[in-house]
């Protein structure tokens, strides 16, 4: 190539670029990304603290990103040149064995949130056992994909930093809560326990997770194989395909139905609308199949059965749990999930007023580590 023709192809390059900010600039702000499932970001306030402490640029600069004209058409685009090259990590995520896309951690682990996270989860099992006693109160802590699939990473890709933290969460937390999930999962690891376009695991991975809480907590649980498996879709790419954008294998999503169900009912924030389906099937026509799990996040979700257990469980979760709780459904009277990046009641008098008998903690390590809202197990 000729020195004009560098000069010629730099040319359009940048005259492309700047034409496309120029556009992105003037086009309506996108609220939220479908593909990426997440809120992007919107154009910061001017200030003159956020000027002198850099912050506005900073902020401006992720908003520039996130509201670029043809965004999801330029991912790909970037993916698929960076994989030409050989690369095996791109946006953060790693391009693993058997297809699977495994989002890398950035150092999320060693923060202050994430340390002070253990001490809020630490003093709120200590109070709530000294109340029902250690079998009664217990908390997982999910290990992420790039964990326990370290055998399928690129020899490059490092997940020793999430491990050092579920550590330390075991080392904090009263004695008898903690239910080590890694060797759990780990004699699991070549089934197919997480998604491989998505950051959850799967409905078997939540099935073997539920089944070791079951033995921990002295629960009778229904057995696996007084389920029916349902394929809910084969066409669901999550999370983690949307920061590649470019054509990967389909996962599918399935729900567990049990063979003898007792009637229950479900209800979401308080609100009058009583369901009797664990299910919003209208999500398998979106790109978040994920939420086709009691329709998503909600900030409270009450569930009552004509079960006879005499056991009540709080769930207090992130959306992990989503695919996890409908197997508690068989196993006792009433459950409840609180979501605390929503939920905004008092805990402990929530918990007083509802008479429940157990109380699991239920987050993946990496969401764990960097919630903000864990303060509220304190209220």
């Amino acid at each position: 190539m000729t020195k004009r023709q560098n000069w010629v192809l730099i040319t359009f390059f940048l005259l492309m670029t700047f034409g496309f900010t120029i556009i992105s600039l003037f086009k309506p702000d996108t609220k939220f990304s479908e593909a990426e499932n997440r809120e992007l970001a919107q154009a910061p306030q001017i200030t003159l603290e956020n000027v002198l402490s850099g912050k506005f640029s900073a902020d401006y600069e992720t908003y520039l990103t996130d509201q670029f004209v043809f965004r999801n058409q330029w991912i790909g685009a970037k993916t698929l040149a960076e994989r030409a090259i050989g690369k095996q990590e791109v946006n953060d995520i790693y391009f693993a064995a058997d297809d699977y896309l495994i989002e890398k951690h950035t150092g999320s682990f060693d923060t202050d949130t994430a340390q002070r996270n253990i001490t809020y989860l630490t003093s709120f099992l200590e109070s709530q056992t000294a109340r029902l006693g250690t079998e009664h109160v217990k908390a997982m802590i999910v290990p992420n994909a790039v964990d326990t699939l370290k055998d399928k990473l690129p020899p490059f890709a490092d997940s020793t930093s999430e491990d050092a933290y579920l550590q330390r969460v075991a080392e904090a937390l009263p004695a008898g809560s903690f239910v080590d999930l890694q060797p759990v999962l780990g004699n699991h690891k070549e089934e197919y326990i997480y998604y491989r376009t998505d950051h959850h695991w799967t409905t078997l991975g939540a099935w073997y997770a539920y089944e070791a809480w079951c033995r921990a907590a002295g629960i009778a649980y229904t057995p696996k194989e007084a389920y029916q498996r349902e394929t809910l879709s084969e066409e669901f790419y999550g999370t983690v395909a949307a920061k590649v954008n470019i054509s990967v294998p389909a996962d599918t999503i399935e729900a567990w139905n049990p063979l003898t169900a007792a009637p229950y009912t479900v209800r979401h924030n308080r609100g009058e609308t009583v369901q009797d389906t664990l299910y919003d099937e209208s999500y398998l026509q979106v790109r978040d199949k994920y939420a086709v799990f009691f329709g998503g996040n909600q900030p409270l979700t009450e569930i009552a059965t004509k079960n006879t257990t005499e056991r009540k469980l709080l769930v207090i979760k992130d959306s992990y749990a989503n695919c996890f709780v409908p197997f508690a459904v068989q196993d006792f009277d009433a459950i409840a999930m609180a979501d605390m990046r929503y939920f905004n009641e008092h805990l402990s008098t929530y918990i007083e007023e509802n008479g429940f008998t157990d109380v699991l903690v239920l987050y993946n390590a990496a969401g764990f580590a960097e919630d903000t809202s864990l303060a509220k197990l304190a209220l």
